[in-house]
């Protein structure tokens, strides 16, 4: 049920601020600029208004809808998620810390017993921050707008990293003084963000990082102030702290022949490597695999349209009535309109198309929900964000191969991480073109590595090693100065 908040808005403040500073959180994928039209509410007296666009100038009541339960992974499948290194002497640690895959759009917290070396307990949720932009770029240009962005992004996540502690320790039945090491592993502004620093330097040209280095900062969070916080060191702006532990996890166990690890986002990262040689890259694939700035789009939540498959089923997270299409639908939805032909190879579908919101509410389950009904939801901007996604990400793996002197054929193994990867089906992937031809078959999902090379550098000596060896033989690829990026990424905008 909603929730009716009364309220009054300070003078030219918007209505999606003011819920900002009352801890009532709407969907705004877009930051506030206007251009998502996700932050719909209903207010008494007012009706139906866009929070962003709407500056109450007297008291008001809105009615706030409920968050549904988001699909978060917190499994990792590759390798063994036990650590197999030495481990780290606990020292004045007290035996416990807590491992934070700190994630764009969720957070995954582990408590962790680093005498008898296990994971004790896990607990995930979405990442506050949301309520300020689906994507670091938003986030960014918040903190860059207002002076105190940084410091309150900064508590938003700290607050809930502490609050997640804090219960996991009580679930376990451990003290929670015991908690000596807090490890994250972000992206590079995550990072920033978690230290208190202002990212704006990673959105302006030449996109300089403040730091990379691996940093350790005690009292840092109030609920654990005898606890060491320990943020994994990243490789540049892109290519963070949580693709470098987790390259770092998932290439303990691989072969010696030519690897790729792909982590799809709003930004795509891509590792390719053999025994000697590492090459990555960052492409900003957008929104889109997210579920935001696609029309009937929507995160992985309960309701969302995870898949439908090629004999005609359509699923949901939850077997809820469907609500709207998460990524992972909407690559299997354009593929199945590439295969009757609705979509042609240009990406060219006729307007007119609408889905209205009575005809999502359905009201019976998923099982019989009739694709058609589904496929009718997709307009031809949709087309277009998917088109921009994964052109990047295709133009990125292409690139990387160039590089390495490779061809996609000896590419032995293909390595998905994160959420979206592990919800990703290989037929519609291949068929949409975000995975090469030929590769669909050498897929493994890694589940949540971040979370895993979190664990492992609480853990361990030995790991920490191997992580840092890495990073300074990993060769940085920048995109946007590569000669064949541009074209590559035309070429690959068409299915």
């Amino acid at each position: 049920m909603p929730t009716k908040i009364t309220l009054t808005a300070a003078p030219g403040q918007s209505l999606l601020d003011a819920l900002r500073l009352q801890n009532s959180y709407i969907p705004s994928p877009c930051g506030g600029k206007g251009i998502c039209g996700k932050c719909m509410v209903e207010v008494e007296r007012f009706g139906r208004v866009r929070a962003c666009g709407f500056f109450p100038e007297v008291e008001v009541s809105v009615l706030v809808p409920d968050i549904s339960p988001m699909r978060i992974l917190s499994e990792s499948f590759w390798p063994d998620p036990e650590p197999r290194f030495d481990k780290l002497a606990p020292g004045n640690d007290a035996g416990l810390g807590l491992a934070v895959d700190v994630g764009t759009t969720t957070v995954v917290v582990f408590l962790e017993d680093l005498e008898l070396h296990r994971n004790l307990a896990v607990r995930s949720f979405p990442n506050p921050q949301q309520a300020y932009g689906a994507d670091v770029i938003s986030r960014i240009h918040y903190c860059i707008g207002d002076s105190a962005g940084t410091a309150r992004l900064q508590q938003e996540l700290l607050s809930v990293i502490a609050g997640a502690g804090l219960s996991l320790c009580n679930e376990a039945n451990v003290s929670s003084q015991r908690i000596g090491r807090i490890a994250l592993a972000g992206n590079t502004t995550m990072q920033h963000l978690a230290r208190g620093v202002n990212p704006e330097s990673l959105a302006i040209y030449p996109f300089t990082p403040v730091f990379l280095e691996e940093q350790s900062v005690s009292g840092l969070i109030n609920e654990f102030p005898q606890a060491t916080v320990e943020l994994i060191p990243s490789l540049s702006s892109y290519i963070g702290a949580d693709i470098v532990s987790g390259f770092s996890a998932v290439s303990l166990n691989s072969s010696a022949g030519w690897k790729l690890f792909l982590d799809i986002g709003t930004n795509g990262e891509i590792v390719l490597w053999n025994g000697d040689r590492i090459f990555t890259c960052a492409t900003a694939a957008g929104p889109a695999f997210e579920g935001a700035r696609i029309s009937c789009g929507m995160p992985g939540v309960e309701g969302a349209v995870c898949a439908l498959n090629p004999d005609g089923t359509v699923e949901t997270i939850g077997n809820k009535p469907p609500a709207g299409l998460c990524g992972s639908g909407l690559v299997d939805a354009v593929a199945l309109l590439l295969e009757s032909g609705v979509v042609d190879s240009s990406g060219y579908m006729e307007d007119g198309r609408r889905m209205t919101d009575d005809r999502w509410n359905l009201r019976h389950p998923s099982s019989v929900v009739r694709q058609s009904t589904v496929l009718s939801a997709i307009l031809p901007a949709d087309i277009r964000e998917l088109q921009l996604a994964k052109g990047a990400i295709a133009a990125g793996i292409e690139v990387l191969l160039i590089e390495a002197g490779i061809g996609v054929e000896e590419v032995e193994q293909v390595f998905l991480a994160g959420g979206f990867g592990y919800a990703l089906h290989d037929w519609s992937a291949a068929r949409i073109g975000l995975i090469p031809a030929g590769l669909e078959k050498k897929l493994i999902r890694a589940g949540n590595t971040a979370g895993l090379g979190a664990r492992l550098w609480l853990q361990s000596g030995e790991f920490r090693d191997n992580t840092r060896s890495l990073t300074s033989r990993m060769k940085y690829v920048e995109l946007s100065d590569h000669p064949e990026f541009n074209d590559r990424f035309v070429m690959n905008m068409g299915f």
